[in-house]
């Protein structure tokens, strides 16, 4: 049984290393160079791992936390349309269900295997720390804060999911129950069904790297594989459809939230605290770049 996957584990690594290997050679553009100077004046916990870092992923994630309070015209229509998407796929959950069922076959369910890892935790992990890996080994900056950025992502999407997955209690497909059938702040994982951690944590590190590239052909790569992955969970029968759209849309905009948060043009204003061994230490930074 071990042998019959390993042909699987290899497809999987090799579009992983793809994608790795278009955003390192893609981050020798002049593009690159010009953002390398823009990057001085940032806070080295964007591309360097420590204390800082872990503060700042708490920061962020209070940032994205009550970002709805600012959000205007263009946000409000994007959650209007998840939430319409949503609303309409959750009546056909079942439906669909059954229509994916009825088609699964031998070589579906050798595919889904693979793609499935895509969103898998432990594989992304992995991702990041051979993308910061290669950054801190090459000394490219650019690597070490794409790495970490996905990583916050990760991080904060899947401190999301787990929240929601316990308030919600929704029955998986699996438990057969149905696809309205909820259990609030049920810790059994029969119950744990809304939203999709796969589909979330695979769009949050597509997000992030996405929004790190300025290569179209590792967008393509990125979301594809994230896509793949969130279907994969409907296949399987571990979600339901509207499972997998909101843990998808929930995984982006998180990526895409964390990416923006600290972009050069963007970061105005920041304060970072973190502990030293003397105490604690203050950082301040301020830009006037585009502040008029």
């Amino acid at each position: 049984m071990a042998n019959y996957f390993k042909w699987k584990d290899l497809v999987l690594i090799v579009l992983i290393l793809a994608i790795l290997t278009l955003f390192l050679t893609s981050s020798a553009s002049p593009s690159y160079f010009q953002e390398k100077r823009e990057q001085k004046s940032l806070s080295l916990t964007e591309d360097r791992i420590g204390p800082a870092y872990f503060v700042q992923i708490g920061q962020d994630f209070f940032r994205l936390l009550v970002s709805p309070l600012n959000w205007e015209g263009p946000d409000i229509m994007n959650l209007a349309a998840v939430f319409g998407t949503g609303t309409v796929f959750f009546t056909l959950d079942q439906d669909i269900f059954n229509w994916v069922a009825e088609r699964r076959s031998d070589f579906s369910n050798d595919l889904s295997r693979i793609f499935t890892r895509a969103g898998d935790g432990g594989w992304l992990l992995g991702f990041c720390g051979a993308l910061y890996g290669f950054g801190e080994i090459m000394k490219k900056p650019k690597w070490r804060r794409t790495a970490l950025l996905s990583l916050e992502s990760l991080a904060i999407s899947s401190v999301s999911v787990a929240s929601l997955k316990f308030l919600v209690g929704r029955a998986r497909p699996h438990a057969w129950e149905g696809s309205q059938s909820f259990h609030p702040f049920s810790t059994s994982h029969r119950y744990t069904s809304f939203p999709s951690g796969h589909a979330s944590a695979a769009f949050s590190v597509a997000a992030s790297i996405a929004g790190e590239s300025d290569n179209q052909i590792i967008d393509i790569l990125a979301y594809s594989l994230a896509s793949l992955a969130a279907l994969s969970r409907v296949h399987d029968e571990a979600h339901w459809m509207s499972d997998v759209l909101v843990g998808s849309a929930l995984g982006y905009f998180i990526g895409r939230g964390v990416v923006n948060l600290h972009r050069p043009e963007k970061r105005r204003f920041s304060l970072v605290i973190y502990p030293v061994k003397e105490g604690i230490a203050l950082s301040l930074f301020f830009s006037f770049k585009n502040l008029f």
